[in-house]
């Protein structure tokens, strides 16, 4: 429906006008929630080039605009332009809206989710402390946004080492979204995932199995099998079959990640460069020291080239 839409557009109106851009915007959301990247990214640099030039580089559309082109460069794997874009963004929303006006609190979201993926886990924590003080305030504590931000701080806090709270907060989390949107809700699948995964870094494999094994379930029915976010549940569960001793199914697992990966996303994407490294490791506990050398060797290379050297993930022990 959104391609007739824009087609219509564009041969009624015009490829510049507000309309067309906006059914322009509507397509590279969808493609991007499809996991189609490439094409999202195609459409959305149109998008901001001609808002830019027809309403200017502050407008709220042509902001709107940059924070959508930013969030899919940030899943492509280019931090450092994603980050350049949510920090333009930002800083005009907060001097043009206020600095607790929905779109900045929304704004400074997402720059602490690129701080945390590009390692500056201080500088996002200080960042979703503050949405989610403000949207708890503003929108109510059980708001989608404030949910949303207290999955995010969680997140951060595991990477802290602070287990306690974020398992504290995601039980909140996970219980308000499947109460409110439904236990197969893609917010709510993402909230059990993220439990999961504490569940794991606190020693509970089996709890942590069972929440991976409903959300690849659910994730592979729903948004298919090669969806980003399902190649994502699959790569956790090969994590806990890996630590449960169940290293065959490990690593049938994990080579179907790596090799959708490598094919979707390409060769030195963030997320292919963990997957290699996740395959490397057990291949190194089956006793495939040569394979395992191999992928870690080529993990190691990429991180450094597109992370660089001082990376938390490129410094990271195998």
């Amino acid at each position: 429906m959104e391609r007739q839409i824009l087609q219509s557009s564009e041969r009624v109106l015009g490829s510049d006008h507000p309309d067309t851009l906006s059914s322009m915007n509507n397509l590279a959301q969808t493609l991007y929630a499809q996991g189609d990247l490439a094409r999202a990214y195609e459409l959305q640099e149109q998008v901001v080039e001609a808002m830019a030039r027809l309403l200017g580089k502050e407008h709220p559309d042509t902001l709107t605009s940059m924070n959508n082109l930013a969030q899919t460069l940030k899943a492509e794997g280019d931090l450092a332009r994603a980050h350049e874009l949510e920090k333009q963004v930002l800083e005009a929303r907060a001097r043009l809206l206020g600095k607790e006006h929905p779109d900045t609190l929304m704004s400074m979201n997402n720059l602490a989710q690129t701080l945390k993926a590009q390692g500056d886990l201080a500088r996002a924590h200080k960042l979703e402390e503050q949405v989610v003080e403000a949207r708890a305030r503003l929108l109510g504590k059980e708001h989608p946004n404030t949910l949303t931000s207290m999955n995010n701080l969680a997140q951060t806090l595991k990477a802290q080492g602070d287990l306690a709270r974020a398992h504290e907060l995601q039980e909140q989390v996970v219980e308000a979204r499947a109460r409110l949107l439904g236990k197969e809700h893609p917010n709510a699948l993402t909230s059990m995932n993220n439990l999961a995964q504490t569940l794991y870094a606190q020693g509970d494999l089996a709890g942590a199995r069972k929440l991976q094994e409903q959300v690849l379930e659910a994730r592979a029915r729903l948004l298919g099998k090669e969806h980003p976010n399902t190649l994502t549940s699959m790569n956790n569960l090969a994590q806990t079959l890996y630590a449960q001793g169940d290293l065959a199914g490990a690593r049938k697992l994990q080579e179907q990640v790596l090799e959708a990966m490598t094919r979707l996303l390409g060769k030195e994407h963030p997320n292919t460069l963990t997957s290699m490294n996740n395959l490397a490791r057990m291949l190194q506990a089956e006793g495939d020291l040569a394979g395992a050398e191999r992928l870690y060797r080529l993990a190691l290379e990429g991180r450094k080239r597109v992370l660089g050297a001082d990376h938390a993930d490129t410094l990271t022990e195998p």
